[in-house]
């Protein structure tokens, strides 16, 4: 008889246990779960919205200039897909037959709070290419593409 209050209290116990590991293992969970940032380009005060994929930042070292002596310029690619944000056709239009000076374009890294993370800012920028194609004729989805010729990456 003395045996089952004992099974009991042990059963009790390790529930217990197991119930605390299951709270705080969900807890700990929610404290690590992956951060959404959204990375927004601006130019001249005009927001053209988000970019999901910029690509050609590691070619630079950290004083902000390429990483290669014999180069003065690297080329950074932003990329996204759009349905209704602000395309940079137009920018990337007139910025070469109108024969514009460079430009600076700043690259805002937000946190799904709307908290600012990162700025950067890729000096003296000037577009080689523009495209935009057909990702997925079924829901009328368009990616857009731009490359850029960077001179300098400054990080704020």
């Amino acid at each position: 008889m003395r045996r089952f209050p004992t099974l009991m209290k042990k059963i009790c116990i390790v529930t217990g246990i197991l119930s605390g590991l299951f709270c705080i293992g969900n807890s700990i969970k929610a404290a690590l779960k992956k951060s959404t940032l959204t990375t927004f380009v601006e130019i001249d005060g005009v927001d053209y919205g988000s970019f999901d994929m910029i690509e050609g930042l590691d070619k630079f070292a950290r004083d902000g200039f390429p990483l290669s002596a014999r180069v003065s310029f690297e080329t950074v690619k932003l990329s996204r897909e759009f349905v209704t944000q602000p395309s940079l056709y137009l920018w990337a239009k007139n910025q070469t037959s109108r024969k514009f000076g460079p430009k600076d374009i700043h690259l805002v890294t937000e946190n799904e709070d709307g908290v600012v993370v990162s700025r950067k800012v890729l000096q003296l920028c000037q577009p080689l290419s523009w495209s935009v194609e057909s990702s997925n004729p079924s829901l009328g989805g368009f990616n857009e593409a731009v490359d850029l010729a960077v001179q300098k990456v400054s990080v704020f």
